[in-house]
């Protein structure tokens, strides 16, 4: 049984879907107008690839399998996916544009068209994509125009900027990611069914809280499934949506959005609050009391602009009726802020988590300020409507655990200060 990613052909993938549907070579070849040999060789050569029986076959027609109904249901998903790409394409059709005309994207569109879109939207050119993908650029140039030839519309746009995916573009980009993830996880799945974690796991960190609880579980997580390859990025609230929009991420860590997308899940994990932190030896670190109009006129450093614990930063400094800072720098990583105090004697705010972690190390001071207000919910984001793989399901559980564990002593440490 096959554990590293699936790379059969959507014909295959095709012919199997049909038989599960209709539990018939017979029934699945006139439904996909094919010979039953060229249905049969199909889903033989997809049982060779992953080394599995996918079908129980008796004189009463075929039944999947156990490891059958894992395939069944990723590829199911896939087609979805692919069948939603054509909806919202005729939806998105401009007021006055003719319309194009209907067409199956499930039975034309192949993964060679996929790769090839996608890669063009990730680096603009079909030289750098034929690149990224060890093609020629004449073969990504034809899978594109075969492409457009099925959707009946241009997927992209030729600018000095380099191409730029259309309405359409984007929308075939984000439904050809998502139907190649689901394929891409039926190794693991069945790995998963015997017990194997495995295949790839894509974490998104938002920057200034996540940066103490994502990197534990995740090295809990790896020691524990060596065979699971783990990938983070560290990015703003809307540059991770958007990953997990399109399958390129499957959890984002940090600070939860108080009015989450509906077609997003959250989990709470813990309540953190704003700190306000200096550098070791900062003049006001002596200080054993404080309050908000003690710093009025200290210089900051600030969370970007949009981010939840910016504006829950400036609404604490306008309810205590202090001006916002003037002059602030915005910087949105941990490592920049730590260096930025630590060259000067400006202010910065990080969760209480994270605050108590960078002075038990050394590395910044806590000030004894109370910031009412900077109440944060610290979980996790994830697509309502995916499968969570094996890979997820067990960093969950390593989160879940570390919050357990150190909750209670975190709190009580805080309570001292």
């Amino acid at each position: 049984m096959t554990q590293d990613p699936v790379e059969v052909n959507m014909r295959q993938l095709r012919a199997f879907a049909a038989v599960a549907q209709h539990r018939s070579v017979r029934k699945a070849a006139d439904s996909l107008h094919l010979t039953q040999p060229a249905v049969t060789r199909a889903v033989r050569g997809l049982e060779r690839e992953l080394g599995l029986t996918l079908f129980d076959r008796s004189s009463r027609g075929m039944s999947t399998t156990d490891e059958g109904d894992l395939v069944q249901l990723r590829v199911r998903r896939a087609i979805e996916h692919l069948e939603g790409a054509g909806r919202e394409m005729d939806e998105a059709a401009a007021a006055g544009e003719p319309r194009a005309r209907r067409c199956s994207l499930v039975g034309q569109v192949a993964r060679r068209h996929l790769q090839a879109v996608i890669a063009i939207a990730d680096h603009y050119t079909e030289t750098a994509a034929a690149l990224s993908l060890g093609l020629s650029q004449p073969s990504i140039t034809l899978a594109l125009r075969d492409l457009e030839r099925i959707v009946g519309r241009d997927l992209f746009l030729r600018t000095s900027r380099g191409m730029v995916a259309t309405t359409c573009g984007q929308i075939m980009v984000r439904c050809g990611k998502l139907a190649l993830a689901e394929i891409g996880a039926i190794g693991s799945d069945l790995a998963a069914s015997v017990g194997l974690v495995s295949g790839r796991l894509l974490v998104g960190a938002l920057p200034l809280s996540g940066t103490v609880l994502a990197p534990r579980a995740i090295s809990q997580l790896a020691a524990a499934h060596p065979e699971l390859h783990v990938s983070v990025i560290e990015s703003p609230y809307d540059a991770l949506l958007q990953g997990l929009r399109c399958g390129d991420i499957d959890v984002m860590v940090g600070t939860l959005h108080p009015s989450p997308p509906n077609d997003m899940v959250q989990e709470r994990l813990f309540d953190d609050v704003l700190s306000v932190v200096v550098r070791p030896g900062h003049p006001l670190a002596q200080r054993k009391r404080l309050a908000l109009p003690d710093i009025a006129n200290a210089e900051w450093v600030v969370p970007y602009r949009r981010t939840r614990s910016r504006n829950v930063f400036e609404r604490a400094i306008l309810a205590a009726g202090l001006s916002l800072p003037a002059h602030a720098i915005e910087s949105n990583t941990v490592a920049m802020v730590r260096g930025l105090l630590r060259a000067s004697d400006r202010l910065s705010v990080l969760s209480r988590r994270q605050a108590l972690h960078e002075q038990r190390n050394g590395q910044l001071t806590l000030l004894p300020i109370e910031l009412a207000g900077t109440e944060l919910q610290i979980g996790v984001v994830m697509r309502a409507d995916a499968i969570r793989s094996a890979g997820l399901e067990a960093l969950l559980a390593e989160l879940r655990a570390l919050c357990e564990e150190e909750s209670i002593g975190d709190l009580q440490t805080a309570a001292t200060l």
